[in-house]
């Protein structure tokens, strides 16, 4: 007679409410079947739970302790530590509401990690997907945003890259291991000034390093290349012109990452054109990035003369497509700085405290990455400011951003003892409506309040897109002005 199959129950507390999954089969259960269990089968019978995203953490029996379940090997660890218990208690939280002294108690069985609170909320929404994708295939350059991305980190860094060279683990072994200072007089050093020859036996730290020195070559001696072989185990070259004898063969030494050249032919047979289809706007962003480091408003002239320091002419779109993907890798794209938001409202609340930060994401279901869709921020001395030192009247006033993503910023602002203008909270949405307004008063009266009955209010307006309703239904206090 076979074994019975275990069934768990699974107990979800939430929000102070107890939903039970009775007959859980833990045999194949993974992270997104407690999900689906979770959200359809408990949370769906308790009101407000559209859209949240949430942290789940089980209680540890016999221990005053909870684990993170975040994915399948959580889970599977939860069945784990319950074999002797039927019963598992699972805590459902918002994100928005976890405590900062929570993330003392909550313990990861398997990693020990902790969880802080990112202030993040989710609102359903329609998103709206911009596509920024362009390609170089028009212009003669064939590289791609992705492959750009690739190989500037692939290269990891390539003038430091390049200069390293082998370091015995000691004095004494540098001592006694002369072959380690016959590898250092013989490794290539990168320096963008001199001009770059091959010889044999000559070393480099890894195949990217040699790679990136090839492409050097070949733009700075104008010739175009066929590569036979370019693997991590070997390259080899050859001249795309029929009939020329240049070739060049690399391999590994007996480290399996140092690169030395077995093989050369120097001697050309062809005529060069200095046309080289090598010199891509990829390649010509990394030689630009250390330049724009220290100046970052280079012109597009500035450009095109640095660029002709290597030999290579490049188009008006080459130049336009290298400068931008330089300054995209110093100082990163619009797209990665909405990822960093959740970090900025942690360190805003961690060393600015009694300061607002609330995000809201659009999240269509569980299974979707939420997407940035309004942000409400104002500090602590904004909000003394106002309460001690200005007087009770406050501009409202909505303006449209231009960029990729659009949007539109709400700012409230105040008059202080001399009259100047004081700023009070601001916001991004996502469009200006009665809705976002109605979000955007709701968060200042939160911040702000309660207001005194006793004390006038004046808000001022230009009473557009819903502005004014808005303001007439969350603080009815307020007394309007245009």
């Amino acid at each position: 007679m076979g074994n019975l199959a275990v069934a768990y129950d699974i107990m979800v507390h939430w929000n102070g409410n107890k939903i039970r999954i009775p007959n859980v089969d833990p045999t194949g259960y993974t992270y997104i079947s407690l999900l689906f269990d979770v959200t359809e089968k408990a949370l769906s019978k308790m009101p407000g739970n559209v859209n949240m995203l949430m942290q789940m953490r089980c209680e540890v029996p016999e221990k005053n302790c909870m684990m993170d379940v975040n994915d399948d090997d959580a889970v599977a660890e939860m069945f784990k530590i319950h074999k002797s218990k039927l019963v598992i208690n699972l805590h459902v939280s918002d994100m928005e509401i976890i405590l900062v002294g929570e993330e003392n108690t909550s313990v990861n069985v398997r990693e020990m990690n902790k969880e802080d609170n990112l202030g993040i909320e989710h609102i359903p929404s329609k998103a709206v997907v911009v596509d920024i994708g362009q390609s170089d295939d028009n212009y003669g350059d064939s590289s791609s945003d992705s492959s750009w991305k690739h190989n500037l980190h692939s290269d990891t860094n390539e003038e430091e890259n390049e200069a390293l060279i082998v370091v015995p683990d000691s004095e004494s072994e540098e001592e006694n291991d002369p072959m380690r200072e016959v590898m250092r007089q013989k490794m290539w050093i990168y320096n963008s000034k001199d001009v770059i020859e091959f010889q044999k036996d000559q070393l480099f730290t890894n195949v990217d390093a040699f790679r990136a020195a090839l492409k050097d070559y070949v733009i700075q001696k104008g010739f175009p290349i066929l590569r036979l072989k370019n693997e991590k185990s070997r390259v080899t070259a050859v001249c795309g012109v029929e009939g020329c004898q240049w070739r060049i063969h690399a391999s590994p030494v007996a480290d399996s990452i140092t690169f030395q050249v077995k093989s050369y032919q120097q001697e050309h047979t062809c005529v060069m054109d200095k046309q080289c289809a090598e010199a891509t706007s990829d390649w010509m962003a990394k030689k630009l990035v250390p330049v724009m480091r220290d100046h970052p408003n280079m012109t597009s002239k500035g450009v095109e003369a640095e660029l002709r320091k290597y030999g290579v002419r490049p188009s008006k779109m080459q130049i336009f497509r290298a400068k931008n993907k330089a300054l995209a890798e110093i100082e990163g794209t619009n797209a990665e700085s909405y990822t960093k938001l959740p970090t900025y409202a942690e360190l805003l609340r961690k060393y600015n405290p009694s300061s607002i930060c609330k995000i809201h994401y659009d999240k269509p279901n569980i299974l979707v990455e939420p997407a940035f869709l309004r942000i409400f921020v104002s500090f602590r001395a904004q909000k003394l400011g106002f309460l001690k030192g200005c007087r009770p009247f406050v501009g409202f006033d909505g303006c449209f951003l231009k960029g990729p993503f659009g949007g539109v910023l709400f700012t409230a602002v105040a008059l202080d003892a001399n009259n100047s203008i004081f700023p009070l909270a601001f916001a991004v949405t996502e469009c200006e409506s009665k809705d976002t307004w109605r979000w955007f008063f709701y968060y200042f009266s939160e911040f702000f309040g309660p207001f005194d009955h006793n004390k006038p209010l004046t808000f001022m307006s230009d009473r557009q897109k819903g502005l004014n309703l808005a303001y007439e239904e969350m603080i009815p206090e307020a007394v309007g002005r245009h």
